[in-house]
């Protein structure tokens, strides 16, 4: 006696259908005059760095005639900006590391502790995020007077962290929730405290996010001018995006001169970016998905 047995195959999946404009050039020609608005000021800025100041009063706009490093020069010596260059490095460094601490221990704790007024607390360091930073600018500068911080590189390093900070929480908050609570059980069943399973378990698996916080805290850092303008006063203690306001006279500018400057204040933080922009983009949607 036999039994026939059918055996029930799935269908295969139909062929998935690639999405085709019907017509993409009005998406790619906006797609260019976007790239093209972001590349070219720092084309131009550039090809000024390399011009003498003949070459540049005889024409505004074109290539160097003759490739020039007279005006690095000018900039590094008369703008002292090598000083600021320090200055910078100083008070991003130090701004990165406050902030990624304060942002990734204030992340797990509102994401996976549990204690009274959490929400409440959780909620109103977000409502900062849509405060304009602009409307804190005079009550900021009075605090910063009392407290004796003016001209100081605490001035900036506090003021940039507290308004990084809001963004920041949110950012850890979210991956820490993605993270499974069954891991953080297991680990507690294997005998480790709260610290242990802070450093060993979730600090490794928020690398992640980390860099993206790391990437963002530098660029804003050392790209941010109205505040660093207002507390910054002395030479000792500008950074580049103020002290390179130096090379702009009052009523003569050595252009050659001034785009070096600002070629040197920018190439840091676009070679950082191309070289991490993968962790940024990685870092950003980590906690979106569990």
């Amino acid at each position: 006696m036999s039994t026939a047995v059918e055996v029930a195959t799935a269908a295969p999946p139909p062929p998935r259908r690639r999405l085709r404009m019907k017509h993409p050039w009005p998406f790619v020609g906006g797609l260019g005059l976007l790239c093209a608005s972001g590349v070219l000021p720092l084309l131009f800025m550039a090809f000024t760095a390399f011009r003498t100041q003949r070459d540049w009063d005889n024409s505004r706009i074109g290539l160097p005639t003759t490739a020039s490093f007279g005006a690095f020069q000018r900039a590094w010596t008369d703008a002292n900006i090598g000083i600021y260059f320090r200055n910078s490095a100083i008070v991003t460094v130090s701004t990165v590391a406050l902030t990624v601490v304060c942002a990734t221990l204030a992340g797990y704790g509102f994401s996976k502790l549990r204690w009274r007024l959490r929400g409440a607390t959780y909620l109103f360091v977000l409502s900062w995020i849509a405060i304009p930073p602009l409307l804190l600018m005079v009550p900021i500068y009075v605090e910063m007077v009392q407290l004796g911080l003016l001209d100081t590189y605490g001035a900036v390093i506090f003021l940039y962290t507290a308004l990084n900070l809001p963004f920041n929480v949110y950012l850890m908050t979210a991956f820490f929730r993605s993270v499974p609570d069954e891991l953080i059980e297991a680990a507690r069943m294997d005998g480790a405290g709260i610290h242990r399973i802070f450093f060993r378990v979730m600090v490794p698996l928020a690398r992640p996010p980390l860099a993206t916080l790391v990437i963002f805290n530098v660029l804003w850092a050392w790209n941010e001018f109205l505040f660093a303008l207002l507390m910054l006063q002395s030479d000792s203690v500008k950074t580049l995006t103020v002290g390179v306001l130096q090379l702009q006279g009052r009523f003569t500018t050595d252009y050659p001169a001034l785009m070096a400057g600002l070629l040197i204040t920018s190439l840091p933080v676009i070679g950082a970016y191309l070289v991490f922009q993968r962790h940024l983009v990685r870092g950003i949607v980590a906690g979106a998905v569990k």
